[in-house]
C-alpha cells in the first residue's frame, strides 16, 4: 500500500505538477477534508445523522482515503512507516502486558 501510494503521487505530480499533495500544509489541510468525511459516515453509519439525499456512505472509501493522506505524509517526512508501525505496535503490547500485570496484581 505504502509503494502504490508513492508511486501515484508521484504519477500526479508527473501530470499535474507538484503542488499536489507537495507541501506539508496542503497534505495537512487534506488530512482534516478527508477525516471530516470518514467522521460523517460513521455518523451516519451509527445512526447518529441521517443520510443526506443522493449520497451514499462510503466508509471503506472515507478509511482507505485517510490512509493515503497518512502514507502521504510519511512519505513527505521521509517516515519509514513500517518501521514506525512497528515500533508503535511495540510500544502499545508492552502497554498492554504492564495494565495486565497491575490487574492480576490487584487480583492476588
Amino acid at each position: 500500500m505504502i509503494a502504490d501510494t508513492q508511486h501515484f503521487t508521484k504519477s500526479v505530480q508527473a501530470q499535474v505538477g507538484p503542488q499536489i499533495f507537495g507541501d506539508a500544509n496542503t497534505l495537512i489541510a487534506e488530512l482534516m477534508r478527508v477525516s471530516g468525511f470518514l467522521a460523517g459516515s460513521v455518523l451516519v453509519t451509527e445512526g447518529k445523522r441521517p443520510l443526506r439525499p443522493g449520497t451514499t456512505v462510503r466508509l471503506a472509501h472515507d478509511i482507505a482515503d485517510v490512509l493515503y493522506i497518512a502514507f502521504s505524509i510519511s512519505d513527505y517526512y521521509h517516515i519509514d512507516l513500517a518501521l514506525a508501525w512497528n515500533d508503535l505496535m511495540q510500544e502499545a503490547r508492552g502497554n498492554l502486558a504492564r495494565l495486565q500485570n497491575r490487574e492480576n496484581d490487584g487480583n492476588e
